[in-house]
């Protein structure tokens, strides 16, 4: 069973390796300096993308997050405190 260390290394490795693919594809499709800017949709592609790329140079799925209401995880609550 790998540890958390080998964990964290192959997720480093994936984050370097995708974010190396990234900028590789940047460079090939890029528009020239005087092509129109880029849309809506392009910015928050690359939104998505740049949040992504924090994520893993974070960690990936081996960081820790407190659960989320309902998940299966945390006790459901579904009526607020105190109330019947």
């Amino acid at each position: 069973m790998p540890t958390l260390h080998t964990r964290l290394l192959a997720a480093r490795q994936s984050a370097a390796r995708h974010r190396a693919d990234v900028f590789l594809m940047a460079c090939r499709y890029a528009l020239p300096p005087d092509e129109a800017a880029p849309g809506a949709q392009q910015q928050w592609h690359a939104q998505r993308q740049a949040d992504f790329l924090a994520w893993l140079a974070a960690g990936g799925f081996a960081q820790s997050a407190a659960p989320i209401e309902n998940s299966g995880i945390a006790p459901l609550s579904s009526t607020p405190a105190g109330a019947v």
